[in-house]
């Protein structure tokens, strides 16, 4: 299951275009609260992570995996580019850092690449 975390619901909907279209599932979040409300970890899960969202950022989430040793991959996506952020997400071991607007066709790609990598796709 792909988890989209963005409180864009354009972006939802574009992303939700590209993901069905590559025959993917997912389902979407408009916050990281309501995501972790929901969500039943298993295997083979991704997210696809806009850092910039109320409340819970996408940062704050990121930390809350590594301090609850919570493994699940992680795509960041963000329309605010800084070096900070590339540098946080690169120590929490995010598996791609893309800049909005995200090209669909390199995001299935970059999906798709981890889906076929199960090693990568582990929760513990």
């Amino acid at each position: 299951m792909i988890y989209i975390i963005d409180d864009d619901v354009s972006v939802i909907r574009a992303f939700g275009i590209f993901l069905k279209s590559a025959g993917l599932e997912f389902n979407s979040f408009e916050s990281a609260d309501n995501f972790l409300s929901g969500y039943k970890p298993a295997n083979n899960d991704l997210i696809v992570l806009d850092l910039n969202l109320p409340g819970m950022n996408g940062s704050d989430l990121l930390k809350k995996f590594k301090c609850d040793n919570i493994h699940i991959p992680v795509i960041v996506v963000t329309a605010h580019d800084e070096p900070q952020s590339r540098q946080s997400c690169k120590e929490y071991g995010v598996l791609a850092y893309l800049r909005k607007p995200v090209d669909g066709e390199a995001l299935i790609d970059i999906i798709k690449f981890h889906i076929g990598n199960e090693n990568s796709l582990t929760i513990n």
